[in-house]
C-alpha cells in the first residue's frame, strides 16, 4: 500500500533513471530530489521538493524533510573520469554513499534502494550472468560502485537497514547523450546514420550487450521499493538476452530506411566480448518483466535524435 503521505528521497534524481523514477512514483508518493545538477538531464519538476546539493556534504542532510524511503542513484558514472581521477570517483561513489547510509541509519528509513552497475562484474565467467556471479571490476568506477554496494549490504546486516540493490545492465532512453557510459553506442550509431554515414563497428560486431530501457529500470526499482524481498537483496535488471553490436547496427539502418552497411574498424583493446544477464530472480520475486521492446525503444531514440538536429 502506498500513500502520498510517504516521502521518497531520490538522490541523483535529475539523471536518466531519476527522471523515470519521478514519472513512475509521483502519483503515489511525495518526491524529494537531491541533485548537484552537474549532470542533470532535465529541470526539477514543480511538484517535487528539490534540494540542490552533494551527497558528500553532511550539511545538505539537515535541510531535508522527513524521509520514509531512499533511492540512491547519485554517482560519478564516467569510467574514463574514474581512470583519470580515481580518488574523486571514490569520494563520490564510496564516501558519498556512506554519508547517505549514515543518514538512513539515523533517521529510521523504511527501505534503502541502491542503484549499482553492471560495471561491478568485470569479465563474465559464465552466461547468463546471475546475481551470484563473481565480481571483479576492471575500472575504478566499477570498483567504487561495488564497494558502495557492499557497504549497503553491510549496513543491512550490521544495523538492520532494510535495503535492496538494483543492478542494471546497459540502460538507455531518449535522455542519454553520446558520451553516456551505459549505451552510448546506440547514440553514436544513430548519429552516424542520420549523417548518412555507416555505423562504425569495433571488431567483428559479435560482442553482445544487454540493453534495458531506463523506464523499465524505474519500474523494477518501484517493485523493489514496495515488496518484501526477504533475504534476496540483489537483483539483475536487464532484458535477459544479449544483442550483438552488429544486430544493433543493422536495426538502426533498418529504422532509418537508408542504404548503408556497417563499417568495421580495429577491435577495442580490453573490450568484453559477451555480456547479458539472467532476470529470473527479479521476475520470480519482484514480478519484473521488461515492457519496452528493444526495437521500439531504439526507434523512439532514433526519432528523438533526428528531431533534435532537424533545422
Amino acid at each position: 500500500m502506498t500513500s502520498k503521505e510517504q516521502t521518497v528521497l531520490i538522490t541523483g534524481g535529475l539523471g536518466q533513471v531519476g527522471y523515470f523514477l519521478y514519472k513512475t512514483l509521483r502519483d503515489n508518493y511525495k518526491i524529494c530530489i537531491l541533485d548537484n545538477e552537474t549532470e542533470a538531464k532535465y529541470k526539477a519538476p514543480t511538484d517535487v521538493e528539490f534540494h540542490k546539493g552533494d551527497i558528500r556534504d553532511a550539511e545538505v542532510y539537515n535541510s531535508l524533510p522527513a524521509i520514509d524511503y531512499i533511492i540512491h542513484c547519485a554517482a560519478q558514472i564516467s569510467i574514463n573520469k574514474s581512470v583519470e581521477d580515481p580518488i574523486s570517483d571514490a569520494e563520490v561513489n564510496i564516501l558519498g554513499t556512506l554519508k547517505l547510509l549514515d543518514f538512513a541509519r539515523s533517521n529510521g528509513i523504511r527501505k534503502f534502494v541502491y542503484l549499482s552497475s553492471a560495471a561491478t562484474i568485470g569479465v563474465p565467467h559464465f552466461l547468463p550472468i546471475t546475481e551470484e556471479h563473481p565480481r571483479n571490476p576492471i575500472s575504478p568506477y566499477g570498483f567504487s560502485k561495488y564497494t558502495a554496494e557492499r557497504y549497503v549490504l553491510l549496513y543491512s546486516d550490521l544495523y538492520e537497514l532494510n535495503s535492496v540493490v538494483i543492478l542494471p545492465f546497459n540502460l538507455y532512453s531518449t535522455l542519454q547523450k553520446e558520451d553516456d557510459p551505459y549505451a552510448g553506442v546506440i547514440y553514436k550509431f544513430i548519429s552516424a546514420v542520420l549523417r548518412d554515414l555507416p555505423p562504425s563497428i569495433e571488431g567483428d560486431g559479435e560482442q553482445t550487450r544487454d540493453f534495458i530501457h531506463a523506464k523499465d529500470v524505474a519500474t523494477a526499482i518501484k517493485l523493489a521499493l514496495e515488496q518484501d524481498t526477504g533475504i534476496q537483496r540483489v537483483f539483475n535488471i536487464g532484458s535477459g538476452k544479449g544483442t550483438s553490436i552488429l544486430e544493433l547496427a543493422e536495426l538502426i539502418i533498418k529504422i532509418s530506411g537508408k542504404d548503408l552497411k556497417p563499417n568495421y574498424v580495429d577491435a577495442r583493446i580490453g573490450d568484453i566480448k559477451e555480456s547479458y544477464c539472467s532476470i529470473e530472480k527479479a521476475s520470480g520475486i519482484l514480478g519484473f518483466k521488461p515492457s519496452i521492446k528493444f526495437e521500439d525503444g531504439v526507434k523512439e531514440l532514433y526519432n528523438h535524435i533526428k528531431s533534435s538536429i532537424s533545422p
